[in-house]
């Protein structure tokens, strides 16, 4: 029966230790972004965006919503930021460039989220619910985004010491 307790408490323990799933690779990633600002409120929405969108890494394409990369960018709005033409080409080249290039996926999450920062006046949860519905922010699925990237965010901060 020891044992059997044992057995239970240690499973709870690990479980609990890991209820994001994060193997030891992620967990580089997610230091590397961290490393890439020295604003609190971006590196940690950075990582719980890179957790959300893509899984950290393992989940770059989505051709049925079009959005791309380590963080999920929409290509319309990549395009449109790029200031060049809405063509095949062009859209294939970006899409590509934010699987590739994660210094442009990067680049690309950094701007969104400045974007927004500034249309909301550093409102964090309207932030975060833009960064995944733009201007509906107000909508079920903008709050239950921001949500899950505060609740990710705390996981990362209190259970992970990141």
């Amino acid at each position: 029966m020891k044992k059997i307790i044992t057995l239970f408490l240690l499973s709870f323990n690990l479980s609990f230790c890991n209820s994001l799933g994060l193997s030891q690779m992620d967990i580089l990633i997610l230091k590397k972004i961290k490393s890439l600002t020295d604003d609190n409120y971006m590196k940690y929405s950075l990582m719980a965006i890179a957790i959300k969108e893509s899984s950290v890494g393992k989940n770059l394409v989505n051709n049925a919503s079009k959005d791309y990369g380590l963080f999920q960018a929409n290509i319309k709005s990549v395009i449109r930021r790029q200031k060049v033409p809405d063509t095949i080409y062009n859209r294939r080249f970006f899409a590509e460039k934010l699987v590739y290039d994660v210094g442009f996926s990067t680049a690309n999450a950094i701007v969104e989220i400045d974007y927004w920062k500034k249309v909301h006046k550093d409102n964090w949860i309207k932030i975060w619910a833009s960064y995944n519905t733009g201007w509906n922010y107000r909508s079920d699925i903008g709050v239950d985004y921001a949500t899950s990237v505060f609740d990710i965010i705390k996981k990362l901060k209190y259970e992970y010491n990141l």
